[in-house]
C-alpha cells in the first residue's frame, strides 16, 4: 500500500471516543472476505460490543465450506459473526442457502443486498410488488413473507 491505514483498535477508539455505544462491526482483509487474522488482531472495546464482519460471495475468497470451517468458525466461537455482504452472481440461491445454513448453525447473522429492481444479480425482487428473484427467494423462504 502507498498509504497508512487505520487499524481496528484506532477505529474502535474513534467510535467510542464520540460516546457511541452501538455494536461495531469490524471486517477482515481482502474486502472483509478473509478472517484468518481477525482474532490475532482483535481490538479491545470498553463496552465489549464488537462483531466480526464477513463478506462472502460464491466467487470471492473463502467461498467454500472448508474455508468457512477454518477461518470464520473460530471467530464465531469468540465474537458475534455478521455477514455484512453475501451473494452469488448467477441469479441462483444454492450458495447463499448453504452459507446461511452454515451461519444459522453458529448463531450468526446476515444481511441481504438489495431491495431493488435494477435487473442485476443482486436484486432481491423482480418488481416492486415484492415478487422475489430466485436469489431473493432464498431470504424469503428463510424469513417468511
Amino acid at each position: 500500500m502507498s498509504f497508512q491505514a487505520a487499524g481496528m483498535q484506532e477505529l474502535v477508539n474513534a467510535v467510542r471516543g464520540t460516546g457511541a455505544t452501538n455494536v461495531i462491526m469490524l471486517g477482515g482483509v481482502q474486502y472483509a472476505a478473509t478472517l484468518s487474522q481477525w482474532l490475532a488482531n482483535q481490538p479491545t472495546d470498553p463496552l465489549n460490543n464488537l462483531a466480526a464482519s464477513w463478506h462472502v460471495y460464491n466467487f470471492s475468497w473463502c467461498h467454500v465450506k472448508s474455508c468457512w470451517d477454518g477461518q470464520p468458525a473460530p471467530v464465531a466461537q469468540r465474537v458475534p459473526l455478521v455477514l455484512g455482504e453475501l451473494g452469488q452472481n448467477d441469479r441462483g440461491r444454492t450458495f447463499v442457502d448453504s452459507l446461511m445454513d452454515w451461519m444459522d448453525a453458529r448463531n450468526g447473522s446476515y444481511l441481504a443486498w438489495t431491495w431493488d429492481v435494477w435487473k442485476s444479480v443482486w436484486d432481491l425482487i423482480q418488481s416492486y410488488d415484492a415478487t422475489p428473484t430466485p436469489y431473493g427467494g432464498a431470504f424469503k423462504a428463510r424469513f417468511g413473507s
